[in-house]
């Protein structure tokens, strides 16, 4: 099926899959893994999918020399000569996550998160909704018959 002679069925399916890729965005918990620095500020933040797994929030201290390199977002090396790393489930993006006001940071990580899936989540959702009334406004397409005939 030719996309130019049959546009309706085709956007369709596009306006299906941009919903489920929105639906993903907004639905699928997400796990923020960061530092904190001497100020109990959050930096060099990392995100990974929890797809369904029970997680762990985890706050532990390592050496600031353990990775054999002074990081300078985190000052002289942490305090006392520690770095803390922060492994925080931040939920969906319509929640938060069990621990994320009792983390260090954890507020402000779990935000820095989930605000762009948040508004990509909602611009892509808005727009899968409103091009599945719009596909049916599209030419039908005239079917091989017809082409052959011009």
């Amino acid at each position: 099926m030719n996309p130019f002679r049959h546009p309706r069925p085709w956007a369709r399916v596009a306006s299906l899959v941009a919903l489920g890729f929105a639906l993903w965005l907004l639905l699928v918990p997400r796990i923020a893994l960061y530092y904190v620095d001497d100020g109990g500020a959050p930096y060099d933040v990392d995100v990974k999918y929890a797809w369904g797994r029970g997680t762990s929030d985890q706050v532990m201290a390592l050496p600031a020399d353990l990775f054999g390199e002074e990081d300078p977002a985190a000052g002289s090396g942490g305090k006392d000569g520690f770095l803390t790393s922060v492994r925080l489930n931040c939920g969906l993006v319509f929640t938060s996550g069990e621990n994320e006001a009792d983390s260090p940071g954890g507020d402000e990580a779990c935000s820095q998160v989930e605000t762009p899936r948040l508004i990509g989540g909602i611009g892509l959702g808005v727009l899968a909704v409103a091009g599945l009334p719009l596909a049916g406004r599209l030419p039908q397409g005239k079917g091989r018959e017809a082409w052959e005939r011009t």
